[in-house]
């Protein structure tokens, strides 16, 4: 293997490694969303539901819209 070949190949690898940890991120954000708008339907008060969930001000506001 060529020393060019390693080095595309590591950036490949280092790319995907940085996709799967956005991803998984996401997917925790969504998971959280999904969390807050169904303690928002059962009455809990927004207050609470951005402590428990670590939501932003801003994602919160994403949830009740």
């Amino acid at each position: 293997m060529t020393i060019a070949e390693r080095f595309r190949n590591a950036i490949l690898r280092k790319g995907m490694r940085e996709g799967k940890q956005e991803g998984l991120a996401e997917g925790q954000l969504n998971a959280a969303r999904r969390i807050a708008q169904r303690m928002l339907t059962e009455g809990i008060a927004r207050e609470t539901v951005q402590r428990l969930t670590g939501l932003s001000a801003e994602e919160m506001q994403s949830v009740i819209h």
